[in-house]
């Protein structure tokens, strides 16, 4: 597939949200998952009021504040700037900032999207311009701070029209609170669908890399681990790419990519591949290294360490290697010897609809939580804490089951790895804000809602 780098035709960028009444029929308001039709269904309408379903933690010390509601469909949400802003993403293709001085949205920009089923506006990452690039002799301050966005693609004429899942780089114009300058930079595909799109996108500010995560599109080829399939499509992977959307150096796929037929030439942006589908990435902060969390079918939901050239197994493998038909690493697809699979560190037996996951890079809630895990689900709302072991190469238990086979296999061991529940509905998003408190998003039609986690006012 060649790289495409062109302006974007279809976006109306504003600061001022304009909300056409009407034009978008109720029936298109879609779950995130495709066993959440009922969960999502289910979810109570809006209120006269401002409260929202009290949530309960699992630690005393800390509370559960709304930060803003009313939200529709919202999918992510990502900070920018110096003053605790943000922008949060709705499925059917609004960008919207949430300016933290005076609690206001706008709209910035209204993105042309199908959002049947999964597909929609789906992810956001911020690449900042406070670097030190051994590279260029540019300072910071010349170097735009970039917004991508992956989305799928529709069609200004007609949405029922899909073009692809695409990532778009815009700039991001601080004094102005603006973006500008949409780029595409990466077009994947989109068909069949509608499920399993991805989405995800985080930013290695430090190595000025954007990864990002597309599900299996329910194909059957090689990065789904059929020997036989066909060649890689830019599915089922995690991609790693330059601000241009260029393969990253150090890739790990690359030299494959060079052979003589072409054949893997696809290969040259993947960092990983034989994923199902994915709602979470996150970086740790101590080490760097990628994890991420995979969606099983009915069981096997996984948080896995995505190090270079990871195989993660699906169609053929989802949860622990042994709990498969799988009796040797050999049964999966290997690209000339550059691919590696290892078991989740943590897996639940039956599906939870893990969503995000995201490193706590802070210590205002406590030590307890610093640069350990939060994960969330849509199936439940429910928000996991996960503690990372000594050597960051796993995750550690107090409950001796977990800690023996890394699985959730009944509804008390899952108990065990809640540290949060009764959020109003799915969890989609998982930030440490510039405040250093916990930020989490929750998917609702029309009344979704962003929360922050702080700690307990203490009586006088």
């Amino acid at each position: 597939m060649s790289l495409w780098l062109l302006v974007f035709p279809s976006i109306t960028i504003s600061r001022v949200q304009q909300q056409q009444q009407g034009e978008e029929d109720p029936s298109f308001l879609q779950q995130l998952l495709p066993k959440q039709t009922e969960v999502l269904s289910q979810q109570p309408e809006a209120s006269d009021n401002n409260n929202i379903p009290a949530s309960t933690l699992d630690d005393s010390d800390l509370e559960v504040e709304l930060v803003t509601e009313g939200l529709e469909s919202p999918t992510s949400m990502a900070f920018i700037g110096n003053h605790g802003d943000m922008l949060i993403l709705e499925k059917s293709g609004e960008v919207i900032l949430f300016t933290n001085e005076n609690k206001s949205k706008i709209t910035l920009l209204n993105l042309t999207v199908d959002d049947r089923n999964e597909r929609g506006l789906l992810g956001v990452a911020v690449l900042n311009n406070n670097i030190e690039d051994s590279y260029t002799t540019a300072s910071p301050s010349s170097i735009p701070t970039f917004v991508f966005f992956y989305l799928t693609e529709a069609s200004k004429e007609d949405r029922s029209q899909v073009l692809g899942n695409r990532i778009y780089r815009f700039e991001w114009n601080d004094t102005d609170k603006s973006l500008s300058n949409g780029t595409l930079i990466l077009d994947l595909p989109v068909l069949p669908g509608q499920n399993h799109n991805g989405g995800k996108l985080i930013a290695d500010s430090e190595n000025r890399h954007i990864y990002a995560v597309i599900g299996d599109l329910n194909r059957k080829g090689m990065l789904q681990n059929f020997k036989n399939g066909s060649l890689p499509d830019d599915t089922s992977a995690i991609l790693r790419i330059n601000p241009d959307g260029s393969p990253a150096q150090g890739n790990p796929f690359l030299n494959v990519s060079r052979t003589d037929d072409g054949s893997y030439s696809n290969l040259s942006k993947y960092y990983a591949y034989g994923i199902r589908n994915s709602f979470g990435l996150a970086i740790d902060p101590e080490t760097g290294t990628l994890w991420d969390t995979e969606n099983g079918p009915d069981g096997f939901d996984e948080i896995n360490i995505v190090r270079p050239g990871f195989n993660s197994g699906w169609a053929t493998v989802m949860g622990p290697i042994e709990s498969s038909n799988v009796t040797s690493e050999n049964e999966l697809v290997n690209f000339l010897g550059s691919s590696s699979y290892a078991d989740p560190v943590f897996s639940w037996g039956r599906a939870v609809g893990v969503t995000d996951i995201e490193f706590y890079d802070s210590d205002k809630l406590g030590n307890d939580y610093t640069n350990n895990i939060f994960v969330g689900d849509a199936n439940n709302g429910d928000l996991y804490f996960f503690e990372v072991n000594e050597d960051r190469s796993g995750l550690q238990f107090e409950q001796p089951s977990l800690d023996d086979d890394l699985v959730a296999s009944n509804d008390r061991e899952r108990a065990a790895v809640i540290f949060g529940s009764g959020f109003p509905s799915s969890i989609t998003d998982v930030e440490t804000g510039p405040d250093g408190y916990l930020y989490v998003l929750t998917f609702h039609p029309t009344m979704g809602t962003i929360s922050r986690i702080v700690p307990q006012e203490q009586e006088q």
